[in-house]
């Protein structure tokens, strides 16, 4: 039995020994008590599809039947880079592996559910595993973590403290707020799409090119929504809401995003600020900063993508796995230099799924076989990195190994609830994940 199971079995037995204590209306059995950890999260769902071969356990190009192992992920991890079959360059670090500013947790389990990327954010991002279809164009069952964030913080939290910040769309924009009828839009976050704002997808849209059927109807359905709620006020039109001030705060940030975009003045998470260098996730992440920048949210999640290539290009897989790992870096380094943000924030890296252990039937140009996420025991396999200030995590600490996981998918939401204080006062049984406390002093 896992010790999870076990230690939920028998609190059972013991509370049914004993007389029950008085219930909040909360549903939780003690009082609140409010404290924080930090005041600011940033929640990295280092996405894609990332297997623990090339990640964690640093075995490079030896999955293809080459003898050649190394580090990759020089900014998040300890480890050398590989000595030789480089298919790229590498970027040096922006400044100390990531691990020693906090904890690992090497060996995480995404224990049920089919292994899509969908399914795989959603699990992340509500702290419930899910059967949703992947692609399913709907807000999720089960209340994300900016819901939760919003309704039971006290006092209550407006939505520009609440961020969603994707690369992709589909239907990764559903998830800034749930279907839970005790939840919903009202507690959602301000949802941001960076590629759609500059750069090659920011021209396309400007230009009314689409992309494919799917974001064809979603327009439509934007555009009837307009057309329909011409004359009222943003107050009666659903969807998330911010007061005037915020509307007009972001109205005014995005417009300057593009400019900055289109004139070449925007501060990119590349070396040397090398457009040229920027893939789809580091566009991500670098508006991702400047949202951190301008408003200093207390809690904000991104994601990353560009991995899915792995479907049918090994190589470009392992391009896309370090400069990913760079942005990662990139961002910390800059959140440490903000006069807000510093020492006050919580960075948490996991990705949504793993990949298989055997290959597909593809190749790349290097002969390099591919892989998929078909849900067997290695796509189930993912790690956490829990980053922040050493009066606030403990530093260089590692958890788990494979066959002994230290923790599961859904634990992140709880810990992510534990940080900004407001774990407490979820329902009872709405997260059945637990709070990582080791990774903290």
């Amino acid at each position: 039995m896992k010790r999870r199971k076990f230690i939920k079995k028998a609190a059972l037995t013991t509370a049914s020994t004993i007389a029950a204590p008085y219930i909040l209306p909360a549903g939780r059995l003690f009082a609140p008590t409010g404290a924080r950890v930090a005041n600011h999260v940033v929640f990295m769902l280092f996405a894609g599809g990332i297997r623990q071969q090339e990640s964690v356990d640093q075995q490079y190009l030896a999955n293809q039947g080459l003898p050649t192992e190394g580090n990759l992920m020089l900014n998040m991890l300890e480890g050398a880079p590989p000595s030789n079959n480089l298919l790229f360059n590498l970027w040096s670090p922006v400044n100390q592996p990531l691990t020693q500013s906090g904890t690992l947790f090497k060996e995480v389990e995404y224990e049920s559910g089919p292994t899509g990327h969908y399914n795989g954010h959603t699990v992340a991002m509500t702290g419930n595993y899910t059967a949703t279809g992947l692609n399913l164009n709907i807000n999720p069952e089960y209340p994300t973590v900016f819901e939760y964030y919003r309704k039971h913080s006290d006092p209550a939290k407006s939505a520009i403290n609440a961020w969603w910040i994707s690369e992709g769309l589909g239907p990764y924009p559903s998830l800034n707020y749930s279907r839970d009828s005790n939840y919903g839009a009202q507690y959602g976050a301000n949802y941001l799409r960076p590629a759609s704002l500059f750069g090659d997808a920011g021209t396309q849209l400007a230009n009314a090119i689409t992309y494919q059927p799917d974001d064809v109807q979603r327009i439509n359905r934007v555009k009837d929504l307009l057309d329909k709620n011409f004359h009222n006020t943003a107050e009666d039109l659903p969807g998330i809401h911010n007061t005037p001030e915020n509307r007009e705060a972001i109205k005014n940030f995005i417009l300057d995003l593009q400019d900055q975009g289109q004139n070449g003045s925007l501060e990119v998470a590349t070396p040397g600020n090398n457009y040229n260098l920027l893939t789809g996730d580091l566009i991500n992440i670098s508006a991702a900063w400047q949202v951190l920048d301008e408003f200093s949210p207390e809690l904000t999640v991104i994601n990353s993508i560009n991995l899915d290539v792995c479907h049918d290009n090994f190589s470009a897989y392992l391009d896309f796995l370090h400069r990913a790992d760079y942005g990662i870096g990139w961002l910390w380094n800059k959140i440490q230099n903000h006069p807000t943000l510093a020492n006050d924030t919580i960075l948490i890296c996991m990705p949504e799924h793993g990949r298989n252990l055997d290959s597909n039937n593809l190749t790349d140009q290097n002969g390099l076989r591919a892989y998929d996420h078909t849900g067997d025991t290695n796509s189930r396999r993912v790690f956490t990195l829990v980053v922040g200030p050493p009066d606030k995590v403990k530093q260089g600490q590692v958890f788990g190994m494979q066959g002994n996981p230290a923790a599961e998918s859904i634990d992140v939401i709880p810990t992510i609830a534990h940080i900004l204080g407001f774990y407490e006062d979820i329902p009872f049984n709405s997260l059945p994940g637990r709070v990582l406390t080791e990774a903290f002093v």
